[in-house]
């Protein structure tokens, strides 16, 4: 009968300290990162800021900037990315939360790549010529819709971890840019995307 008791009082103090977290007034504090492109030892972070108008939802701003330089003998490569966006959370229950969020990303990096060489000798014929390495930039835009959900795990009441998934619809275009010619293509896709959230309420 005691452990009854004291599961019933641990329950009914998690769920306590979980709705206090949600009221009206609260701000959300987090950092999110997607386990699905880049796994658990290349994390890339993407802080969030919101702000809880009503009890049980809120409202916010993400944004996210990385850059990365990579030494080649003569090349320098790089590579960036860069993400905004506005998101809103409901909370269905006390934990589970429902969330939709609208962001703008942008993905740039060079590349090395053998490119085959041609001229013509004296006769007008073609001449293979040894392939020489060139840098090719690659460069993505698109407007992604995220539609999640996740559940808050508090944590010595002011800290939650927040594992998610999410539903992503992208549409944007993709250029590659080389010396003598520009490609474009158009980017459609829908995939779900696994990650986790650690967030500061206060």
């Amino acid at each position: 009968m005691k452990k009854i008791i004291l599961s019933l009082v641990a329950v009914v103090a998690f769920t306590l300290t979980s709705d206090a977290q949600t009221r009206k007034g609260t701000v959300l504090l987090g950092a999110g990162s997607s386990l699905t492109e880049s796994g658990w030892m290349d994390l890339q972070i993407t802080p969030k800021v919101g702000y809880f108008v009503q009890d049980g939802v809120a409202v916010g701003a993400m944004i996210n900037f990385s850059n990365d330089n990579v030494d080649k003998t003569a090349y320098e490569l790089s590579s960036s990315e860069s993400s905004i966006g506005v998101f809103a959370r409901y909370y269905v229950s006390n934990n589970l939360f429902t969330e939709v969020g609208l962001s703008s990303v942008s993905k740039s990096s060079e590349s090395l790549k053998s490119v085959a060489q041609e001229a013509t000798d004296a006769d007008g014929n073609a001449v293979s010529l040894p392939n020489v390495d060139k840098v090719i930039e690659e460069s993505t835009s698109s407007m992604d819709i995220n539609l999640g959900v996740g559940y808050t795990i508090v944590w010595r009441e002011h800290f939650a971890i927040e594992p998610f998934v999410n539903l992503v619809f992208s549409n944007g275009e993709e250029k590659e840019f080389s010396e003598s010619a520009v490609n474009s293509y158009d980017v459609k896709g829908t995939n779900f995307d696994l990650g986790v959230n650690f967030s500061l309420f206060f």
